[in-house]
């Protein structure tokens, strides 16, 4: 490769990054900022950023909104509106599936709903040995009745570089635990174990080698 081209690519391994993290915190900023603006509207109040001089006013107002919402639904009253509504949702097909799966996603960012599920090491007999994590240790009686003889749980393997994965019922004897949180796991996963931040942590963690030893002295 030309040494120009070596450099390019430096450069954008470098920026690219950096500008992508930058350029999606600032569309959820101003997506949360019309949103906020949009539940004003609905008040009677066309308000913008601009006419009330306060840069992400619409912003304030959805994070000021779900506060308040956090609050309220800690009383009995509006926890049990709550409950009912949401039962009457899960009675629609589209609508239980639709509403299920944004609030089991959501619920994972409630630590005191959901602990980080447990990193496992999957044996694949011939094959080798793959990361999954378990997702649920207590599966569906129908199939539970399968394998009576040995206990199933649900675990997740994720597919790199892909947004997907599999979720299979596995016997807990096929599986390995290992001291290894659920962030570090998922991105050396998904990114094929060329991680940056997992290359640095391996790095800081392995003693030095005579090579380098010598290379200081």
């Amino acid at each position: 490769m030309p040494y120009l081209a070596r450099v390019l690519l430096k450069g954008s391994v470098v920026v690219l990054p950096l500008v992508i993290t930058a350029w999606l915190l600032w569309s959820t900023l101003l997506w949360l900022d019309n949103i906020g603006l949009e539940l004003l509207s609905w008040t009677g109040l066309e308000i913008d950023s601009a006419s009330s001089g306060i840069p992400g006013f619409g912003l304030i107002v959805m994070l000021v909104s779900l506060f308040v919402v956090g609050l309220l639904i800690q009383f009995n009253p509006i926890n049990w509106l709550h409950t009912y509504l949401e039962d009457t949702l899960l009675r629609f097909p589209v609508v239980k599936t639709l509403y299920g799966a944004v609030k089991d996603f959501t619920v994972m960012f409630d630590g005191q709903k959901k602990q980080p599920q447990p990193v496992v090491l999957v044996d694949m007999p011939g094959q080798g040995t793959l990361v999954g994590f378990i997702t649920n240790q207590n599966v569906p009686a129908v199939v539970q009745q399968t394998r009576p003889e040995q206990p199933l749980v649900a675990v997740y393997l994720p597919m790199s570089y892909m947004v997907g994965g599999y979720t299979l019922f596995l016997p807990k004897a096929q599986l390995t635990l290992v001291d290894w949180s659920f962030e570090e796991a998922m991105r050396f996963a998904i990114t094929a174990g060329v991680s940056q931040s997992q290359s640095l942590n391996q790095a800081k963690s392995r003693p030095p080698t005579n090579d380098s030893a010598a290379t200081e002295m």
